[in-house]
């Protein structure tokens, strides 16, 4: 009788355990099933869009076509208190993608938050975001992706050829525009320019961009004598050029430049900036733990910031938007 029970018993154990490991086994299929239809949607999301960031695991990578993929890591800074980890665990993804665009010469407009899914990207080049250390926090060095698009992206800008510059006179100088326009061109030989008067004077310059390669809008700026270009976001001047260039007087800039460092080279730096015209310098005894100089600047003022970089032959700028109306040139 004892023996009849025990066996009853042991039926009813070995039957729990069989049903246990039948459930564990259903519940693997369905998982898997569940995973590989949630990767086989994402591929097809991915095959529809040709720019998108993929937020995984400890890295954005941000894709272009099939021509580059960059990968940003979450440690990277967004501003001084806060990372690009703090962004993807707040789980606010447009927050996320807003703040990489803000550093991107090429702006994206889908995501996709893939933490437990491998992807095959097929891309003809793949890049670290460029970066560099402050202070033991890391930052974008948005200098770096300029040239990282131009020389792998964006290759295919127009050109010396056909380049059409309108020059606008805000200063109040007669003939001043017309005399620039023939400067500039005995710099870019095949340039061509228009010459008028703006609508009114101006303190600041102003820059507005449409269809230019970067190494000649850099001839522009390094040829002419206006130091302080600020960006014109609108576009009340139709115009079919390359680029207008808005000259302003520049006597009275509320504009400083502050030059950080405890070394002879930035007394140098505040020096050299003097030397070359720019106005409101100030040297700073402030000692900065950062492996190479480095120019900080808001991004209405990148253009400022560009041409103090060629002055200065420091190729490494930061965008710091916590800025207004200053740059910092940070020596080590």
């Amino acid at each position: 009788m004892e023996m009849k029970r025990e066996s009853r018993i042991k039926r009813k154990k070995n039957a729990s355990a069989f049903g246990s490991l039948l459930l564990g086994l259903i519940a693997i299929v369905l998982l898997g099933i569940f995973l590989a239809y949630n990767l086989n949607k994402t591929n097809k999301n991915l095959e529809n869009w040709s720019r998108y960031a993929i937020i995984g695991k400890n890295n954005v990578i941000v894709v272009y076509e099939d021509k580059l993929a960059i990968k940003i890591p979450f440690d990277v800074q967004v501003d001084k208190d806060t990372t690009i980890k703090d962004l993807v665990n707040s789980k606010n993804y447009e927050l996320v993608l807003n703040s990489i665009n803000s550093f991107l010469p090429e702006k994206i407009s889908n995501y996709k938050v893939m933490k437990y899914s491998d992807i095959s990207l097929n891309v003809k080049n793949a890049r670290n975001i460029p970066e560099m250390v402050i202070d033991d926090k890391k930052y974008i060095l948005t200098s770096g992706t300029q040239s990282l698009f131009s020389d792998l992206y964006g290759g295919e800008l127009k050109n010396s050829q056909n380049l059409v510059v309108d020059i606008l006179n805000a200063n109040g100088i007669g003939g001043y525009a017309r005399k620039t326009g023939e400067n500039l061109k005995e710099n870019l030989s095949d340039l061509t320019y228009t010459a008028a008067n703006y609508e009114k004077n101006e303190e600041y310059s102003l820059i507005k961009i449409n269809e230019i390669d970067k190494e000649n809008l850099e001839k522009i700026l390094m040829s002419v004598n206006e130091k302080y270009f600020k960006i014109k976001e609108d576009n009340n001047i139709p115009t079919l050029a390359s680029v207008v260039l808005i000259l302003g007087k520049e006597n009275n800039i509320d504009f400083k430049i502050v030059v950080k460092g405890t070394t002879a080279q930035a007394k140098n730096v505040q020096k050299e900036l003097e030397a070359s015209g720019y106005k409101n310098i100030s040297l700073k005894n402030e000692k900065k733990d950062l492996s190479k100089p480095v120019i900080e600047y808001n991004k209405d003022d990148y253009y400022i910031a560009l041409k103090i970089s060629k002055e200065l032959k420091i190729p490494n700028m930061l965008e710091n938007n916590d800025l207004r109306n200053k740059i910092n040139v940070l020596i080590n």
